[in-house]
């Protein structure tokens, strides 16, 4: 996890937006962590993928588009013109499925398994207890970009029979759905129950896609409802742009009670960007002659509570909201009323293809109330080590900026102000935070340095993880072997340091903002140049440079 230099300059509580370095785009901080990890370190991709998006998009007020644009730096990452037909369909079907199983993937691309052991197709996919999954995110991108509109209709046509004949209903119906050019209110009905399950299993993001689907099939009423789900799906999954759009669509259509739902949510996404209830005054309520700031943050999430989607995230909820009635008075029983839905939640895990089979992940609004409210009870019953941690993890993959009033940013600046020389015990931070009153899109990241790189710095920060070479003096400042730096790459010097600290891959990938994979894929490339058969080998050497 990060750590807050004690040195550092505190950052203001609540700024205006945090930057790249070419053209002033706002970038949440949980949006740059994904990027860096489509463009594995690459700072050429990453700065063509910050221009190809949309303002909202990078600002994480709207969904990602799915596959990424196919930037020329993602384009160069497999050599589509190099591949014959049968590798090329392939690993087409790999990008377009929302099926993980290797099975429907070959059945589709109408190849046989012996095709997944040819050297380019291995190298970039993944086969692994029959399911088969892209090694690289940025290569879905080339992929679908290289193939032209009939071809990817066609594949999404054979990958809806191959779904249909293992049983896979709802893979069937997406691909029939994107491979069925003009509407139909058939499909637009089996799209709505689709998303709504979903949602219910917690992917957000992957029920606002199909929610989006939804809508293009249906006409009248029916429009109205996948509007409001669209809505609802956005409005979870952290995108308050897509919810406010799609939530106003829906609440001027003809459905009454459609109407009146759109319009409570609007509310509600209108209460998140605000950080205080709409029409509601500046000043906190009072007792006893003090601001009571917890109970305050209680009432603004009080009214989520019965519109989160899953039981899970009800349960969520319902506990953050108890935990800020209690920390005014009684920190040590907002941890205790916290404690068992923290240990009990399943996280959000952000990631692109194949729908999830597990369910029960939170979705990443209700998560990143959860966290940074934890994050505040761990401030106040005096862990702020722990509360940095959580907080820190929260940012990167969450959409942090517009919980609970803005908290998340206002939390943050405390955290780092509290290390400073001469500041009071932790549990007094509280007493200084109240509600921050304005929405602090892409703040949080800035006020944790390490998590993502602070304002300007996103680009530089990707070059210093790139995939070329290692600066010649990489390998000193990490107490590695000096010798390794023009062997392994700099990010890979990263990830050897922090194996030799003894973290676990899931550790170094929280460290490092990528996904478990990526720290595998990196660890593999390591022990072929250095000719190391085990992690134990890789230690011993990496410790003893003599042995």
């Amino acid at each position: 996890m990060t750590s807050l230099d004690p040195a550092a300059p505190a950052a203001p509580a609540a700024p205006a937006a945090r930057r790249t370095g070419t053209g002033g785009v706002v970038v949440a901080p949980w949006v740059g962590a994904w990027l860096a990890r489509a463009a594995a370190g690459d700072p050429e991709a990453v700065e063509q993928l910050v221009a190809a998006l949309r303002p909202a998009q990078v600002a994480g007020g709207s969904a990602l588009p799915d596959p990424l644009p196919a930037v020329p730096a993602l384009r160069a990452r497999v050599p589509v013109a190099a591949l014959d037909p049968e590798e090329r369909r392939v690993l087409l079907c790999a990008a377009l499925a929302v099926s993980g199983r290797a099975e429907v993937v070959l059945d589709a691309a109408g190849a046989d398994a012996a095709v997944l052991a040819r050297p380019v197709v291995a190298d970039r996919l993944t086969v692994r207890d029959g399911s088969a999954a892209l090694v690289d995110p940025g290569v879905r991108a080339a992929l679908h970009a290289a193939a032209d509109l009939s071809e990817r209709v066609a594949l999404h046509a054979a990958l809806a029979g191959a779904a249909r004949r293992v049983g896979e209903t709802a893979a069937a119906l997406w691909h029939t759905a994107v491979s069925t050019p003009s509407g139909d209110e058939l499909l637009a009905d089996g799209l709505l129950e689709l998303a709504d399950l979903l949602l219910q299993r917690g992917d957000a993001s992957a029920a606002h896609r199909v929610a989006r689907e939804a809508v293009s099939h249906a006409v009248g009423p029916r429009r109205a409802a996948a509007a409001l789900l669209s809505g609802r799906c956005a409005l979870w999954s952290g995108c308050l742009d897509d919810a406010d759009r799609w939530l106003r669509d829906a609440a001027g259509g003809p459905d009454a009670g459609v109407a009146r739902q759109a319009a409570r949510l609007v509310h509600a996404v209108a209460t998140l960007r605000r950080g205080a209830p709409v029409g509601a005054g500046p000043t906190a309520p009072r007792h006893g002659g003090r601001d009571r700031p917890a109970a305050a943050l209680a009432r603004l999430v009080d009214p989520l509570v019965v519109l989160a989607p899953t039981t899970s995230d009800r349960t969520a909820m319902a506990a953050v909201v108890d935990a800020l009635r209690l920390l005014d008075d009684d920190p040590v029983g907002a941890d205790a009323a916290l404690a068992r839905t923290v240990v009990g939640a399943v996280p959000t895990v952000p990631r692109p293809g194949p729908w999830p089979v597990a369910s029960g992940a939170l979705t990443p609004l209700v998560e990143a109330h959860l966290r940074v409210v934890q994050s505040l009870v761990l401030v106040c019953t005096g862990d702020a080590r722990a509360a940095v941690d959580v907080l820190a993890d929260a940012a990167a993959r969450l959409p942090s900026a517009h919980v609970v009033g803005g908290l998340a940013a206002e939390l943050a600046g405390r955290l780092a102000r509290e290390r400073a020389p001469g500041a009071g015990p932790p549990v007094e931070v509280w007493r200084r935070i109240g509600p921050v009153r304005r929405a602090a899109a892409g703040t949080v990241a800035a006020l944790l340095p390490g998590v993502v790189p602070p304002s300007g710095s996103l680009l530089a920060a990707a070059a210093a993880r790139a995939s070329g070479p290692g600066a010649p003096d990489a390998a000193r400042r990490t107490g590695l072997p000096p010798a390794w730096s023009t062997t392994l790459t700099a990010r890979e010097l990263e990830v050897v340091e922090a194996v030799a600290r003894g973290l676990t891959n899931r550790q170094v990938a929280v460290e490092l903002s990528v996904s478990v994979r990526t720290v595998e894929v990196h660890l593999g490339r390591v022990f072929r140049k250095l000719d190391v058969s085990s992690r134990s080998e890789l230690l011993v050497r990496a410790l003893r440079p003599d042995a």
